[in-house]
């Protein structure tokens, strides 16, 4: 009887030896601009949007952020990044960042554009810690499912699944490009805003936070945000 019990309850899954799939998920530690900065953000991507409605749109779910790092990590090991990111956010809160130009490839008929950020000491020195803490709960590679799903059901780009593993060997360090997103458009059209619309200014971060990635590297589903 006892046999038969084992047994079916095998049979039922009951008992398994094989081990549980961890789920992975693609995470960004960033920075949140203060006010001003992000209302500039905003207000570029909005013209942008006007002239190519297929390109990314910022919004409350798809932040405006300059990017610290992206990786992959355990979604279980989410509560012990949350923690090892705690007091981060003080290295930097008081220095004064620098928006310095729009940056984009004026030879091109259209381009991607971004704002650019002055890659001053304070912000190279909280990049680098920022890998520093998130290294040893880093994994090598995630799937389409690490990432918050596109809302017309399309596949995550593989620009975007090639760029998350990447980031610490080619994107980090001396190739550290700091800069918040704006989206693709005509260069005539970014040629008008570069002169027209973008403003040179610094500003202060409002936070740092923790946001799962979604497609081109959207900011898209707060994890952590920083006291």
């Amino acid at each position: 009887m006892k046999k038969f019990v084992i047994a079916a309850a095998v049979g039922m899954g009951l008992f398994s030896c094989t081990p549980k799939k961890e789920n992975i998920i693609a995470v960004d530690v960033l920075l949140i601009p203060s006010e001003e900065m992000y209302a500039q953000s905003i207000q570029l991507n909005s013209l942008i949007n006007q002239n190519n409605p297929q390109t990314i749109k910022l919004d409350e779910n798809h932040i405006p952020h300059i990017t610290l790092l992206q990786c992959f990590i355990k979604e279980t090991d989410l509560p012990r990044v949350n923690k090892a990111l705690e007091g981060l956010f003080a290295m930097i809160k008081n220095d004064s960042l620098k928006a310095e130009s729009l940056f984009y490839y004026p030879e091109k008929e259209e381009s991607f554009a971004m704002v650019r950020i002055k890659k001053s000491a304070p912000l190279m020195a909280i990049h680098k810690k920022s890998i520093e803490l998130l290294k040893p709960f880093m994994v090598a590679y995630g799937t389409e499912k690490s990432f918050v799903p596109n809302p017309d059901g399309s596949a995550i780009s593989e620009s975007t699944l090639e760029y998350v593993p990447a980031f610490v060997e080619k994107y980090s360090y001396q190739n550290f490009d700091p800069h918040i997103s704006l989206g693709v458009a005509e260069v005539s059209l970014l040629d008008s805003l570069a002169v027209n619309v973008f403003k040179p200014i610094s500003f202060n971060a409002a936070s740092l936070s923790l946001y799962q990635l979604g497609d081109h590297g959207t900011a898209q589903k707060q994890l952590w945000q920083s006291e």
